[in-house]
């Protein structure tokens, strides 16, 4: 099973009906999935729904082809005092986060990416979290995003920088518990799949 995300809206893309979403829309092929990528886009849902019909995976991928696919890198960021460290971009809190650039790893991504948008100057990934999907619409287009996400710590605790030039007016270290709050008014993309950490 694959959940993308579309603003507040959760796509379940499965082989199977699921009795806990409302809406339950079998398809069979693209053409299928075209006229309910055209709803999405248009706006034209406001609960979560569920795409079922054939392989989850090769769904996935018809999915995809329904938009441009970029892939991004970030992560969740612990230091030695246990604070977790929160971004803010157009006054929603976010975690740092960027997208994969031409002959870069994602492990590197994820780093640089981190260390561009908050400051820091050095982290150490130590595990791997859940990727989150979404879509949005950019310039006139309609993207599909894929976000690596990892565990990070570093050592730093000196005052952060936030990266203007990318719309970020905040970077800021948190209690589990404020990071926790924070993140229930985020995006549901980062609540629902990386809300554990914090609880």
């Amino acid at each position: 099973m694959k959940i993308i995300f579309f603003n507040e809206i959760a796509i379940y893309l499965t082989h199977v009906k699921n009795s806990e979403v409302d809406i339950n829309i079998n398809v069979s092929n693209k053409s299928d999935i075209s006229k309910v990528v055209t709803k999405i886009n248009n706006g034209e849902f406001n609960q979560d729904i569920n795409l079922h019909g054939y392989n989850a995976s090769v769904l996935f991928n018809d999915f995809c082809q329904f938009y441009k696919y970029i892939e991004a890198a970030g992560g969740v960021i612990k230091n030695n005092q246990l604070d977790y460290l929160l971004i803010k971009r157009f006054d929603i809190w976010d975690l740092p986060k960027g997208k994969i650039e031409k002959g870069e790893t994602v492990l590197e991504a994820a780093k640089r990416e981190v260390c561009e948008e908050t400051g820091l100057h050095q982290v150490t990934i130590i595990n791997t979290l859940p990727d989150t999907f979404h879509v949005y619409e950019h310039k006139g287009r309609w993207i599909l995003k894929k976000t690596y996400w990892y565990s990070m710590e570093t050592q730093e605790y000196s005052a952060l920088i936030p990266q203007l030039s990318e719309a970020i007016t905040e970077a800021v270290w948190m209690s589990k518990s404020d990071a926790y709050n924070a993140l229930t008014k985020s995006y549901r993309s980062l609540f629902d799949t990386l809300g554990f950490i914090f609880t």
